[in-house]
């Protein structure tokens, strides 16, 4: 998600944001410590640690709201550096594999297919940092947080409702240990493993002290924007805030409470915000941090091979760069037209050109719904000829149609000129910039004119559909069932560009509540045979991820999901040897 949607409501983001399938990682370049990684991910760059020390780790964003359940605050930068803080029942590995999160439960499974209900499992001894036990209370916020429904939440702003739309009631016993999740009557929900994982939970029984009545939908939308703005002084995990210096430095220390059976080696952990990309490579050589996963460059990746005692990989993240329509344009309504224009730009040119220059492996993507290592990839887009760049095909499939072509501008059948285009981006990107710039050459050779448009906000242009076309991303992870009815069905949070296809619809609905996944991943693609077809979305390239730290640190490795290499912040320290 770095550096684009951030607000994908949805998807975005079931650990990361859910959607995948999730298997091995290709692992392109790697240094010596890394260079294991693509056979052993979860376990390269180990070794044995001694206690004490510290370390730093950048983060390229600021954070701006400390609720991970809100739209805002359900960035990269936030969630990594809330990870040794929050409480989540599942994990997503660097392989892709949602791994229980045995310090905070013994048990999550499904008890009943219908209802459906999930009954979970809190161990005895899991304790907030003032000593409060963490319960079910808490599990009922983050349900009402997250819910969509204004009787839960007056004002609430979810990053994603998938799946906690769908809950009929959450009961607590044996003193809130226990927690029953039930599905509402004939709903069931394939990715539910999602819920409580691909955000957080938080201590209610804060909410309440500070009068916040979690009873009435104006109460829980008082505690999810006083969670927003202040700064955490409790914590559910390892680690917890000792002091913060908006935009400079967060730090941690060890929780004195934390109830896990993996005690933290580090005494402090601190994050430091290094926002200038041009400033990265500098503060690593003077180990003002000591690692990060930055989104990659050209010359960062070659810098990086200077600085003595670091290690590096660059590997593929579940991110996946896209060119979308806005199918409300009166011109772009035509599917001939919207398949004549991703025929004539040419995605491997944009690969090579941005990504490419440095990840030599990477190639133009075939799917709406998977990426490639995950097990229901499959590439239905090249066949099409999208994305080829081949212009005489383009032109063809307007001519077929009645679109003329004179003096190099594109005429509707009845003569109207089209009209130019605004290709919109985020501002400062340069890769999305570099991309622009060749999607505007490729137009101009079947006579349509584009203009790169640079949007100081993204997020705000993706939901105000203040674009013809746009250059963004969607993010990926280990869950993948609800992504597509998010991110595709006829005004889904993920919709920007207005497409429906009540055909499609059918399918990722069903895909998102069949309870057999792999039925689930055979429903989206033929749902992503459809979306090709009517050309909303051309799909370009995963997005490149880049960790690199200090040789002397064990435990800290790449991760593709949104929690990148934090996932497992409570293993990381100095090596014994």
């Amino acid at each position: 998600m770095r550096g684009s949607i951030a607000v994908l409501g949805a998807v975005a983001l079931l650990l990361g944001a859910c959607t995948g399938g999730g298997s091995t990682k290709p692992s392109p370049t790697a240094t010596i410590g890394f260079a294991d990684c693509e056979k052993n991910p979860t376990t390269c760059n180990g070794g044995e640690l001694k206690l004490g020390g510290s370390y730093t780790y950048g983060l390229e964003q600021p954070i701006t709201s400390w609720n991970v359940n809100s739209k805002e605050g359900s960035t990269p930068a936030t969630k990594q550096a809330l990870a040794g803080l929050l409480p989540q029942v599942f994990k997503a590995d660097p392989q892709g594999r949602l791994q229980i999160n045995a310090d905070l439960v013994s048990s999550a499974d499904i008890t009943n297919q219908n209802p459906e209900t999930i009954v979970y499992k809190i161990r005895p001894d899991a304790v907030w940092s003032d000593g409060i036990p963490i319960t079910a209370d808490d599990f009922i916020l983050t349900w009402k947080q997250n819910s969509g429904n204004p009787a839960h939440c007056t004002a609430c702003t979810p990053a994603t409702t998938a799946g906690y739309d769908l809950i009929k009631s959450i009961v607590g016993s044996d003193g809130g240990k226990t927690v029953t999740m039930t599905f509402m009557d004939g709903r069931t929900f394939g990715d539910w493993k999602g819920d409580f994982s691909s955000d957080g939970l938080y201590p209610s029984h804060l909410a309440t002290k500070q009068g916040f009545d979690l009873a009435k939908p104006e109460g829980v939308a008082g505690a999810a924007d006083w969670f927003a703005r202040t700064v955490p002084t409790w914590s559910g995990g390892p680690y917890q805030i000792e002091s913060f210096t908006k935009d400079q430095n967060l730090a941690l220390k060890k929780n004195d409470k934390w109830y896990g059976k993996s005690k933290p080696a580090l005494d402090r952990i601190t994050f430091k915000f290094v926002l200038d990309p041009a400033g990265i490579l500098p503060a690593l050589k003077a180990k003002e941090i000591t690692g990060m996963s930055p989104t990659p460059t050209q010359p960062l990746v070659t810098g990086l091979a200077g600085v003595p005692g670091v290690i590096y990989e660059v590997g593929e993240s579940y991110a996946w760069e896209n060119l979308t329509l806005n199918v409300r344009n009166k011109y772009l309504a035509d599917p001939v037209l919207r398949r004549a224009l991703f025929t004539a730009v040419n995605a491997r040119t944009i690969v090579e050109k941005t990504y490419g220059t440095f990840d030599k492996n990477l190639k133009p993507l075939g799917s709406h719904n998977f990426v490639p290592g995950d097990t229901a990839y499959k590439d239905v887009v090249t066949g099409t000829g999208q994305g080829t760049g081949d212009t005489n095909k383009a032109k063809k499939l307007l001519t077929d149609a009645g679109y003329k072509l004179e003096n190099g501008r594109l005429s509707t059948k009845s003569g109207e000129p089209i009209p130019a285009l605004r290709l919109r981006f985020d501002e400062g990107n340069t890769f999305r910039a570099t991309a622009a710039d060749l999607i505007v050459a490729a137009l101009k050779n079947i006579g349509i004119e584009a203009h790169p448009d640079p949007a100081e906000s993204l997020s705000q242009a993706l939901t105000s559909a203040d674009f013809d076309l746009v250059l963004a991303d969607f993010q990926n992870g280990p869950l993948y069932q609800a992504a597509g009815e998010q991110r595709w069905a006829t005004g889904a949070p993920g919709n920007h560009g207005g497409y429906s296809n009540a055909e499609l619809d059918r399918l990722v609905h069903q895909a998102a509540v069949d309870i057999d996944p792999r039925h689930a991943a055979d429903l989206l693609n033929q749902a992503d045979d459809l979306l090709t077809k009517d050309a909303y979305v051309l799909p370009l390239m995963q997005r490149p991820t880049l960790t690199f730290t200090y040789s002397e640190y064990a435990n800290i490795r790449d991760n593709p999901s949104v929690w990148g290499p934090t996932y497992n912040i409570q293993e990381w320290g100095l090596r014994s040897t």
